[in-house]
């Protein structure tokens, strides 16, 4: 079976009773402002130190992200042990997690601080988890102190360092700050899936679409002006964390004591051999880490979707115009029209406008009567001599060859359809319609 309760920790780095309290101050919002002959106390030197910490660590939690930066490897070491070798990271709430040694964990240790009891039927139990790295403050360097009149104890010295150390747990899920936001930004750009009754997901679906039907030389452009509203709209659902029974949020995205990193999915097995647990680790998964990656490294990769944007060779649109949407076959069967995007010479469509339709024995031409050009509408109507009783039907409007579909201002074939290639002035591109005759569907219906 699975085990779906959190797994424990291997507790303070140092032991003592102590860490759990002790860290240094973070407050970004308030900053010390010195006077001339002001005495200074312990406090004043806390508002000197919580100012920049807490701006770097708000910017770091906000703008990065809980994050691997380089090293922890997770190797297995025998069968029930783990090694976590050097390395840094960046929680939830923005500080950093180093470690500029090998650590070798003893999973039966973890198994055992969670209370996990031994399977008594011999039977094995395996406990799908995550290695989780986690900040830990311990203070050191005691030194001598005025002592306090008003304490009992007299001490006499107190501790004038603070270390930062990593604790690390096994979890059964991998916490609040391993989960990210940008829900309509991901679904946009094909990262995440629509879900089920996901209004922003389909709002960002409709966005992708809206972006890849305009032309190829424009779609960069589109896809930025959609990006930049979708982001703002994820944004603006974001919020900071609140501990439960708090009247006021954290200044961070996750809790201080959830912001822990993600370093390794691990499969454990424990099995009763005689009455004692025997425990078999997997190896572990590192690709369920976040990675967390240099500026200038994410500059040259975006670099790696220009020729995707822009082609290998850049051919700027002569302006032609497109046929937009489908092609509307009236009630009656005897005309047919499409919509295009810009008005187009008249004189030129009679010849440049095929359909045809296929039977049994093969393709045929469709006669056609007239074709006139509704500029109110940017519409083309066809007046067919008879209407066609095959059941596809295929419209073919030309923008290359000898007598193309021309347009008015400017003067250049037409470019094709709306989300084709780019037209140039000489040559354009062939729209090709093809749909099921409606009149076969109504006769059947009837």
């Amino acid at each position: 079976m699975t085990k779906t309760e959190s797994i424990a920790t291997d507790g303070p780095a140092c032991g003592c009773a102590s860490c759990a309290a002790a860290d240094v101050p973070a407050n970004p919002f308030v900053a010390l402002r010195v006077a001339y002959g002001m005495l200074l106390g312990e406090d004043d030197f806390d508002a000197l130190m919580a100012n920049p910490r807490g701006k770097l660590m708000l910017h770091q939690a906000w703008l990065h992200g809980a994050g691997v930066v380089h090293g922890l490897d997770v190797r297995r070491d025998g069968t029930r042990n783990l090694k976590v070798l050097p390395g840094l990271a960046v929680d939830g709430a923005g500080r950093e997690l180093y470690q500029d040694c090998t650590v070798t964990l003893d999973v039966r240790q973890l198994l055992d601080a969670a209370g996990l009891k031994d399977s008594a039927d011999c039977s094995t139990e395996t406990v799908d988890a995550y290695l989780v790295a986690a900040f830990s403050a311990c203070p050191s360097a005691a030194v001598p102190v005025l002592a306090d009149p008003c304490d009992v104890t007299r001490k006499h010295d107190e501790f004038s360092r603070i270390r930062e150390q990593v604790t690390y747990s096994l979890r059964t899920k991998p916490g609040p700050a391993a989960v990210y936001g940008y829900h309509r930004v991901r679904v946009l750009l094909g990262l995440e899936p629509v879900l089920n009754d996901d209004g922003a997901g389909r709002e960002a679906l409709a966005a992708r679409k809206r972006a890849a039907g305009v032309a190829p030389e424009q779609r960069a452009g589109a896809l930025l002006a959609e990006f930049r509203q979708l982001a703002a709209r994820d944004e603006i659902e974001l919020e900071p964390a609140q501990q439960a029974g708090d009247c006021y949020p954290t200044l961070f995205p996750a809790e201080v004591d959830e912001a822990g990193v993600v370093l390794a999915a691990v499969i454990v097995s424990i099995r009763d051999a005689d009455g004692a647990a025997e425990v078999t680790v997997e190896v572990p998964d590192t690709s369920v880490r976040n990675v967390l990656l240099p500026a200038g490294v994410i500059q040259e990769l975006v670099c790696g979707l220009a020729p995707g944007l822009i082609g290998t060779a850049v051919t700027l649109d002569g302006g032609g115009p497109r046929v937009t949407g489908e092609a509307e076959l009236s009630e009656q069967g005897r005309r047919l029209s499409f919509a295009v995007t810009a008005d187009v010479l008249p004189a030129s469509l009679r010849r440049a406008i095929v359909i045809t339709s296929l039977s049994e024995r093969g393709w045929v031409e469709e006669d056609i009567d007239t074709v006139r050009y509704e500029p109110n509408e940017h519409r083309v109507i066809i007046e067919l001599a008879d209407r066609p009783i095959n059941d596809l039907v295929r419209l073919i409007v030309r923008g290359t060859g000898p007598t193309p579909v021309y347009g008015e201002d400017p003067r250049v074939p037409l470019a094709g359809r709306v989300g084709g290639p780019p037209g140039t002035a000489e040559s354009g591109h062939d729209a090709v319609l093809t749909f099921s005759n409606p009149l076969l569907d109504r006769r059947a219906g009837s």
